[in-house]
């Protein structure tokens, strides 16, 4: 960001320099300083506001309170995880089981489902093909007036 408050570097030569023409030069002088000891004063009170913030975060790190909080916060996440590990045995003893009782059930659709075995010493006639029907077999062609309409 390049400007203040919306104003660039040749507006704000243009404004002190009307500033310098309207107060005069006894005026500057004061005008100055005024500027010079309210940045002072807002830069130390900037100071003290970090170093205050900084001693308030500095005595929380230390505290008992924030530890316990971490130490139960860790509990948590030891406890997240065993279950996390409880699910997932839980989880591959029930696909075994499922797994074993699927080969169980296909073992028995097979013995179940089965056709009966056929007597493999009787002999099948031989398929005799099939003879062309002569013309007299088929049947007649009816004549069928047409309909007028």
């Amino acid at each position: 960001m390049d400007s203040f408050f919306g104003i660039g570097m040749p507006e704000l030569v243009l404004i002190l320099v009307i500033a310098g023409i309207v107060m005069g030069p006894e005026r500057i002088g004061v005008a100055a300083r005024w500027l010079g000891k309210t940045s002072a004063q807002l830069q130390s009170i900037s100071r003290s506001f970090v170093n205050q913030l900084n001693a308030e975060l500095d005595g929380i790190k230390d505290a008992d309170e924030i530890r316990g909080a971490l130490n139960d916060m860790q509990d948590l996440r030891n406890q997240v995880e065993q279950l996390k590990q409880e699910l997932i045995s839980v989880s591959n003893t029930a696909v075994r089981d499922s797994k074993g009782t699927s080969k169980e059930t296909q073992e028995e659709l097979k013995r179940t489902i089965a056709p009966p075995t056929l007597l493999k010493n009787v002999e099948e006639p031989p398929v005799q093909p099939i003879e062309p029907l002569a013309e007299e077999d088929l049947p007649k062609r009816l004549d069928v007036p047409d309909d007028p309409e």
